[in-house]
């Protein structure tokens, strides 16, 4: 008899040790999302020698934007213009407000020319907008968009040490705000969406709000204890992912209706990242952290 009440013993500590282990699982997809992503990168890094494209914002150009009354064929239009006039990138625009087509050209292609060619072409011009800036200018805001980004995770290092003084959680955090960043720019890569000065100052927002809901959920788990560890961590989602569907909305009301290029970046690029925010922060930093507290004890 005692050998019965033994084993079932032993069989309720290995259910219960099997159950608070299955979260676990959770960190397969995040993970497999940031190699994904990383393999994404190194592609494209081996096919031209950069991370990630640029827009004329970071290395210099031409950007000609023109509205339209009717769809153009993208294809077509960049094929043409690429044999006469070199690299040439045609992205097709579409808003509520109508279409158009966005042209970038190296900065040594007579503007003039340009546009005689596009009407030779049949192409009908309702509206449009030139964007220069010179290869050392553009280039000169690449270094600088490097530095800003470095010391914005510097400091949001050093941060997110001083507040929790734990080495697991504040990995976490920052694990959590890397993998938001790669991401979104495997993702900007993939749907050929350059990065330019407005996406970067999107990524530069991304950071913060990847932190606020990253502080939200550590702060929940680890110091506030007075409540069990499973309804914190309902507390921190429900709180949490209200913060970020309510953005998510505000964004994609902004997507539809904006007419503004530099608004629409801006706010896909931050739609992307809040998207992929949601997984790394509640399945790959949710998990850590409960880890964490279940080793802590701070059940």
């Amino acid at each position: 008899m005692k050998h019965k009440n033994q084993e079932k013993e032993n069989k309720g500590h290995r259910e219960k040790n099997s159950k608070v282990g299955a979260y676990k699982a959770l960190l397969i997809v995040p993970m497999i999302l940031l190699f994904v992503s990383v393999g994404i990168l190194v592609y494209g890094y081996s096919q031209t020698g950069e991370w990630f494209e640029r827009s004329i914002d970071l290395k210099g150009g031409t950007l000609i934007t023109i509205k339209t009354p009717t769809l153009v064929d993208v294809t077509e239009l960049e094929d043409a213009l690429s044999e006469k006039f070199g690299e040439v990138i045609v992205r097709e625009i579409r808003s509520y407000s109508g279409q158009g087509i966005s042209i970038q050209l190296e900065s040594d292609v007579d503007i003039d020319e340009a546009m005689k060619e596009f009407t030779d072409m049949g192409i009908l011009i309702e509206d449009f907008s030139i964007q220069t800036i010179g290869p050392s200018l553009g280039e000169s805001f690449w270094v600088q968009a490097q530095y800003a980004i470095i010391i914005a995770f510097i400091l949001m290092g050093i941060i997110v040490f001083i507040v929790f003084r734990t080495f697991v959680p504040s990995v976490a955090v920052m694990l959590a705000a890397v993998s938001d960043i790669i991401v979104t720019l495997a993702i900007m890569q993939a749907i050929g969406l350059p990065l330019s000065l407005a996406s970067f100052a999107a990524l530069l927002m991304l950071i913060g709000y990847s932190i606020d809901t990253d502080i939200l959920l550590t702060t929940r788990l680890i110091k506030k204890t007075d409540k069990p560890l499973n309804e914190r961590m309902r507390g921190a989602f429900k709180t949490g992912i209200t913060m970020t569907v309510t953005t998510l909305v505000v964004l994609i009301a902004l997507i539809v209706t904006t007419t503004s290029p530099v608004l629409f970046s801006i706010a896909l690029v931050l739609m992307m990242g809040l998207t992929v925010d949601i997984i790394n922060t509640w399945m790959q930093n949710a998990t850590l952290l409960r880890w964490h507290c279940e080793r802590r004890g701070l059940l």
